[in-house]
Formats: C-alpha cells, sequence, structure tokens
C-alpha cells in the first residue's frame, strides 16, 4: 500500500520537484558561502568550503539515478512519430522501419583518448571545478556523461595507449571494437562533439536515421567539399561520430578497418596512419566500399550528424550532434545550456504546479491594505 502511494504520479511528480528544490537549495548554498567567505577573507581560503561540502562521500550514491528522475518530465515520447527542432526543423520517423526500444544499459556512451591532462579545468584535476575555467575537452565529456545519465545508458571514459606509428584519432577504432564486446551498442563521439538535446532518447534517433538489426556502423557525412571527398569523390563520412551495432560482422569490419595501414588488404592504405584524415580516410577510401553492396552502412546527413550552424556548409547544421571542430570551447556553452534549460522548464513548471501556495493575486484590493494575509 505504501509502495502504491509512493509510485503515484503525483508522489514522483513531488519527489522530482523536491530533487529539483534540493539542488537549488545547495547550489546557492556553496554559492553564497564561497561568495562571503572570500570576501571576508579577502581570498586567503578561496576553495575551503567549496571543497568541504563536496567531497566524494557526500555526493549523492544515486546521482545518475537523481539526474534521470530531473529530466525525465522532458524527455520525447519513444512512440512519437515526429519532432520540432529549436530551429523549426520538423523531423519524422518514416512509416515501416524499425522501432527500437529502450536499450539501456545495452548501449555504451564512449569516450576515447590519449591525453588525461590534469590542468586547471581539465576533468582529472582533483580541486573543485569552476565553469568558467572548464576546457573544451571536459565539456565534451560531461556532455556525454551527462546524455547516458539522462537516458540510463552505459557511459565510459578510456585513456588509450598511444598508438605506436599512427595519429592519436586511430585508437578510437580498436577501442570500439573491444567495447562491442561487452555491449550491443557503442555510441563514440569525440570530444568535441555534443548532443544537442538531451532529452531525445537515442533509440528514437536511430529509428530515424533508419539504423535497423542489420546495420554494422552508421555516421555522419563531412561538409560536401573537395579535401572531403575520397578517391573516387564520394563524401567522406565523419569518425568523430559512430553508431556502432555488436555482430560478427561488425568485429570483422573494425578489425579490416583497423590492420587498413599495414597495407595487407588495401595496398594504398599505408600512408593513412599519419596522414590526414587518418583512420576516416581509410574508412572512407578502402573500408566502406568492400560493404557498400549491402544495407550493412548506414549515412547520417551532415546536417543531422556533423558540422555546426556557423560553419560556411548550411547544409551541416548538427541539429542533433553538433562537431565543433575550430570552435571546440563552445561545448562548455552548450553544456550550461542544456543545464540551464532544464533547470527552468522545471521552476516554472514547479511554480505552476504550486501556484496556489507561491502566488498572491491582490490586484483588485485597494489601499491602505487591511487584513491581507500574504
Amino acid at each position: 500500500m505504501i509502495l502504491s502511494s509512493l509510485q503515484s504520479p503525483q508522489n514522483q511528480r513531488k519527489c522530482a520537484l523536491m530533487s529539483v528544490g534540493t539542488l537549488l537549495v545547495f547550489g546557492l548554498v556553496f554559492y553564497t558561502q564561497k561568495f562571503y567567505l572570500a570576501a571576508a577573507t579577502e581570498n586567503a581560503l578561496p576553495h575551503r568550503v567549496y571543497n568541504e561540502g563536496m567531497q566524494p562521500d557526500n555526493v549523492p550514491k544515486d546521482f545518475p539515478g537523481l539526474i534521470a528522475q530531473l529530466w525525465k518530465p522532458t524527455l520525447h515520447p519513444m512512440n512519437d512519430t515526429h519532432f520540432v527542432t529549436d530551429e523549426g526543423y520538423r523531423y519524422d520517423i518514416a512509416d515501416g522501419v524499425h522501432r527500437w526500444s529502450a536499450l539501456g544499459k545495452k548501449l555504451l556512451i564512449l569516450d576515447v583518448d590519449t591525453r588525461m591532462e590534469e590542468k586547471d579545468g581539465d576533468l582529472m584535476n582533483t580541486h573543485p571545478m569552476n565553469y568558467k575555467n572548464m576546457t573544451g575537452r571536459t565539456g565534451g565529456w560531461f556532455n556525454h556523461q551527462l546524455y547516458a545519465m539522462i537516458h540510463g545508458y552505459d557511459y565510459r571514459l578510456v585513456r588509450a595507449p598511444n598508438y605506436e606509428g599512427r595519429h592519436g584519432t586511430w585508437v578510437k577504432v580498436p577501442m570500439i571494437k573491444e567495447a562491442l564486446k561487452t555491449h550491443d551498442f557503442v555510441v563514440f563521439l569525440d570530444a568535441d562533439a555534443v548532443f544537442m538535446y538531451p532529452h531525445m532518447p537515442f533509440e528514437w534517433l536511430m529509428s530515424m536515421w533508419n539504423v535497423t538489426t542489420e546495420t554494422l556502423v552508421a555516421m555522419a557525412e563531412d561538409p560536401n567539399a573537395g579535401r572531403n571527398r575520397d578517391h573516387n569523390g564520394w563524401v567522406m563520412w565523419n569518425t568523430g561520430f559512430i553508431i556502432a551495432q555488436q555482430s560478427n560482422r561488425t568485429q570483422e569490419l573494425f578489425d579490416i578497418w583497423d590492420k587498413c595501414p599495414t597495407g595487407e588488404r588495401y595496398k594504398e592504405c599505408g600512408h593513412w596512419d599519419k596522414d590526414w584524415a587518418h583512420e576516416q580516410a581509410a574508412f572512407s577510401n578502402h573500408v566502406r566500399y568492400d560493404y557498400n553492396a549491402t544495407d550493412e552502412l548506414r549515412v547520417i546527413s551532415c546536417m543531422d550528424g556533423n558540422g555546426a550552424p556557423y560553419i560556411g556548409d548550411k547544409k551541416c547544421g548538427g541539429v542533433f550532434i553538433r562537431h565543433h571542430w575550430f570552435h571546440k570551447h563552445l561545448t562548455v556553452r552548450n553544456l550550461k545550456e542544456a543545464v540551464l534549460d532544464l533547470f527552468m522548464r522545471r521552476m516554472h513548471s514547479n511554480f505552476h504546479a504550486e501556484k496556489d501556495e507561491y502566488f498572491l493575486d491582490a490586484h483588485q484590493e485597494s489601499y491602505p491594505l487591511e487584513d491581507l494575509q500574504i
């Protein structure tokens, strides 16, 4: 009886609103304490209160669950067939395509990098982080982890060993291959690529992009420019955003891709070990041709999964996955906007849900006021 009461929609809503209130209260407390302490001590102990309040053992044990609960009322319904973006673009899921159900921990959001710096603003720096000096790489990783928490996906940040004799971006290929041994899907993003709609389930996007049970990998196109085309003039696919689905055939593809620069299978692939665009050029110039005759590869438009509105090619707007190739610091702004947007929506909803308690309409009263209970 108690359990059913707790699970009622009304109580779930109240719990979610209480969560928002708790986070806001603690945030304000930490902020004001830090502000007044710094003023009183002239910056003698600039981080003391902040440090004491944010020790690891004081972080909620189910922080991912708390994040998921905060975003839950805003999630785009999985069964909806259309979505309208902030820019007014309408997207529809076509009739007859495969509709994915919730994948949970079967889907891994994967970050891979050989660089794990510990400077001010870096994720691995153990000092309290100030968003004002957060690095672009950290902003991207936080965006990915936040997205995984919201939807209950698995998340992993892997520090990869340097790949001897190859450019650093090659490490993503063997790491995705390994991750597929423990997950049905791996979604890899470069640190300068971000999810633009945190409330949009990835399963919905896969259905819209017609990723099926037969799909091995899906990637977004690069802008249609000369240096972005392969030796046959076909636009390259950008490896800064990769969807990979586990199968024996997928393992084979990644093995072939990883071995491409050895020249064993593709004699002309050797120079892509270090020449731009590295693993991306190896895939586009060689690997994809061995799979192109089937439905195993899925291309995503540059508008949906690459680029940004500020680049020259207006067909690459980064609507769902935005890739900040030349302005990597913008990942931090995208992260702040996503969090602020959620809190403002929840604050607004909370106000109207509890309007009778928070709001008093006294405009019809006359002065001098008498016995007005506020």
